[in-house]
């Protein structure tokens, strides 16, 4: 691929919900952004247009920011017929390892690369142009994408293969999963015993169990806010996935008991609310 056609990437994101909304609106401060597409009309979302024929034909990257594989699969169907030679897709759903080489031969067939771009982060990351990135796929088409991936990621791991990002992606959100548990357990126990929560976040500060996640959720347990950073039943879908694909030789015990607290929680009506949600199933306060 020569210079020129590196210094013209331009990018289409199809799906705007939170993650594409961001997305799509820092390629658009940067003047990379060819246009942005949703299933249902999004007309104040940037450069949005209602023709996914149209969103797909104006770029060189079409980046599908969807929730799971059925949806990703929707896309493709949809876009196949306008996909050649000029085309990468980057798949940013997490979705079973299986399903991404599924979805990169359909599009590899249409001589499209493909490049899976699993994304380590919730809305924040994305906000603030920090979204780490898991990458999988050709590693000289992944060095192509770099101004794109750029615009909203200031980390880009490159996995290897495709599947291997979506492998490295569910390791990371189950053990992440259960750590929100253990913290949400962990502060109930405290408060409940009559620590502050000043008292609490000061001894676990100073705690070998400290790190970003504990950081990142502190002022929403403060503060009781359970506005969705990244959805409880989100969460379920990648623990489920992970068991769905796991191969180790005896199971994930933790994780199966993980998932049943998710699982409850989202029944309980809690799955379109934050993680931390799960504390709402330990204190009622």
């Amino acid at each position: 691929m020569s210079e020129t056609l590196d210094s013209q990437l331009t990018a289409s994101v199809l799906g705007l919900g939170i993650m594409g909304r961001a997305i799509a609106a820092h390629l658009q401060q940067d003047s990379l952004l060819a246009a942005s597409w949703n299933r249902s009309a999004r007309n104040d979302a940037p450069q949005f247009n209602a023709d996914i024929h149209v969103a797909v034909s104006s770029a060189r990257v079409i980046l599908i920011v969807v929730i799971d594989g059925a949806a990703v699969d929707q896309v493709i169907d949809l876009i196949l017929p306008e996909l050649g030679p000029e085309h990468i897709v980057v798949q940013c759903a997490t979705v079973k390892p299986a399903e991404n080489i599924a979805a990169a031969k359909r599009v590899e067939d249409s001589g499209a690369q493909f490049v899976e771009a699993l994304m380590g982060g919730s809305e924040v990351a994305v906000l603030q142009r920090k979204l780490p990135l898991y990458l999988g796929g050709d590693s000289n088409t992944v060095e192509v994408l770099d101004p794109i991936l750029a615009c909203f990621s200031n980390k880009r791991l490159y996995v290897g293969e495709v599947g291997s990002a979506s492998v490295a992606k569910l390791a990371m959100n189950l053990n992440l999963a259960m750590q929100l548990e253990a913290l949400c357990e962990s502060y109930a126990y405290a408060v409940s015993n009559g620590l502050t929560d000043d008292q609490y976040f000061e001894v676990l500060r100073n705690n070998t169990g400290w790190n970003f996640l504990c950081e990142y959720k502190e002022p929403k347990l403060r503060q009781r806010d359970y506005a969705a950073q990244f959805s409880l039943k989100n969460m379920l879908k990648d623990i489920r996935l992970s068991l769905e694909t796991e191969e180790t030789d005896h199971g994930l015990a933790l994780l199966k008991q993980t998932e049943k607290i998710y699982a409850a929680a989202e029944q309980a009506g809690l799955g379109e609310e934050d993680m931390i949600a799960l504390y709402k199933r330990i204190n009622n306060s």
